[in-house]
């Protein structure tokens, strides 16, 4: 029988900048048999919950966009920090990985919430879906052959390949457990890898020059000439107040390059590699990076010596980068590196993030479609 109403009070999503409020009075009924009382069923949210199924599924929401933090989302919905992080460890569970990508990315990010045996987190992409597939504490060559060796041979054997950047465990790893990939190193890398020799070089060269000479200045103001490819050197003159008279962007790149024998020596060479990376095809790629190869090894700059060893050490990986299996792209670690930057501006915003597991579940759900939420009326909270 009916025994009266209770008010119950449910937070609801926000009505243009109000806190939005649902007051509802529930009946409230009365055992004859028992004497016990219990409420009627609650269509707004679960019993005992204070947020509607509205403003829940507005919060999980949000928690896919990582330009949101956790602080930004509660105040959004007038809820405190620790009920949007229970929601995220409550509603969201990330299924462990059964199957390996056909062409799997492997790349890293810098983060104190790193296992002891590493300062970065490891992270795993799925190159032909564009997608991360999972986040580890770890980047160590024992626990990437851990990690891996849980799937069976069968499923291992599926990898064609594997792009990584310059570090040595990920193609040992690789080497290992992927009997049948390709493994590729990420063109940027190997670019990056020489323009920061040239740019020692041009350092050097501009510290031994007066402060006051034309060299000085050349090396110091218009550095970007030799480093931007993107230019148009044929402007209209331009008064130089240094040079007292007008010039264009040409003639000062053509003054730089005159100052030293070994600058432009240095300066043709990455600019080989440059277009060799631009423009070779994986029919013509190992002719002209042999050829390469000799260039840089009869050069009389100590400062490419290492990227000299770096040719030669990763020729083969390097030649395989310029296959095109998926789209018509080379085999890249592009849309990994492009995941990492937003990942990275999502720490920055976050100012110190120290749960890995909940780290790693935020970010796969907000990048990984395939990754759903689950609303219940049970909570918990991965401290």
């Amino acid at each position: 029988i009916s025994h009266g109403k209770i008010e119950k009070i449910i937070h609801h999503p926000n009505i243009i900048d109000f806190d939005g409020v649902i007051h509802w009075k529930c009946r409230r009924y009365l055992c004859k048999e028992c004497g016990s009382t219990f409420l009627e069923d609650n269509p707004f949210t679960f019993q005992n919950f204070r947020n509607s199924y509205a403003l829940i599924n507005r919060i999980m929401k949000q928690l896919k966009n990582l330009d949101l933090t956790f602080l930004r989302i509660a105040e959004l919905n007038n809820v405190s920090i620790t009920i949007v992080q229970r929601y995220l460890d409550s509603y969201v569970t990330i299924p462990a990985l059964r199957t390996l990508p056909e062409s799997l990315g492997i790349d890293e990010i810098h983060s104190n919430m790193s296992a002891s045996d590493s300062a970065y987190l490891c992270i795993l992409f799925d190159n032909e879906k564009t997608y991360p597939i999972d986040i580890l504490p770890s980047r160590s060559k024992r626990k990437l052959s851990q990690y891996f060796e849980k799937f069976p041979k069968s499923e291992r054997d599926k990898v064609k390949f594997v792009t990584i950047d310059m570090w040595l465990p990920y193609k040992e790893v690789a080497l290992k457990n992927f009997k049948n990939c390709k493994i590729a190193v990420d063109p940027f890398h190997v670019v990056e890898n020489l323009t920061r020799p040239f740019e020692k070089l041009r350092v050097e060269i501009m510290n031994q020059c007066p402060k006051d000479s034309d060299s000085y200045y050349l090396l110091k103001k218009w550095n970007f000439l030799l480093e931007k490819t993107d230019i148009d050197l044929d402007n209209e003159p331009q008064y130089n107040g240094h040079f007292k008279r007008k010039l264009t962007l040409r003639q000062l790149k053509e003054m730089l390059l005159g100052i030293s024998d070994i600058l432009l020596e240095a300066y043709e060479l990455k600019e080989d590699y440059r277009l060799f990376n631009e423009k070779a095809t994986s029919e013509d790629c190992e002719v002209w990076l042999d050829e390469l190869i000799t260039k840089f090894s009869s050069c009389s700059i100590p400062k490419y010596y290492e990227f000299t060893n770096t040719l030669i050490n990763w020729r083969q990986e390097i030649i395989n980068s310029f296959e095109r299996p998926y789209e018509n792209r080379k085999l890249t670690n592009a849309r990994t590196e492009n995941f990492n930057g937003q990942v990275r501006v999502y720490m920055d915003l976050s100012r110190g993030i120290s749960n890995f597991d909940r780290f790693r579940k935020r970010v796969l759900f907000a990048f990984n479609d395939s990754i759903f939420y689950s609303i219940t009326n049970r909570l918990s909270s991965n401290k």
